[in-house]
Parts: C-alpha cells; structure tokens; sequence
C-alpha cells in the first residue's frame, strides 16, 4: 500500500497522530480518574504513530531516491 499510495498512506497516518495528541489534552493535568487514562492512551497513541509516520516517511524518501515507481500491473 506505501508503494501504490504514499500520500494517502502518510496522510491517514499523521491524522492518526493528529487525533491521539488532541485526546491527551482533556485530562492532562487529571491525576486520577477515567481522563487520566483516556488522555494517557491518547498520549502514548501519539508517540507510536508519530514513530510510525516518521519510519513511513522514511521508508518513501528512500524508495523515491533509489528511483522506485509502481508499475501499473502490481
């Protein structure tokens, strides 16, 4: 799917990363209680896709250096 659709790829990916940072604000300064750990999934859910956007962006930049195109069959 990276190969045929990198931008669209890349794109769901960083509105992934974009959903769980806004879902850690609510209970940020909760010590305690269900916005504690809702914004806790939300936190840590950012730092995994935004883990995984930057091995994806990686992944294109590189298959864009060594001249990689999809060919219409695939």
């Amino acid at each position: 799917m990276i190969r045929q659709h990198p931008g669209r790829v890349l794109l769901v990916t960083g509105l992934v990363a974009i959903g769980f940072f806004l879902l850690s604000f609510p209970g940020a300064r909760a010590t305690g209680g269900a916005w504690y750990y809702i914004s806790s999934v939300g936190w840590f859910g950012f730092l995994i896709t935004a883990l995984v956007f930057i091995v994806l962006l990686a992944i294109v930049v590189m298959h864009k250096m060594a001249g990689h195109t999809h060919s219409e069959g695939q």
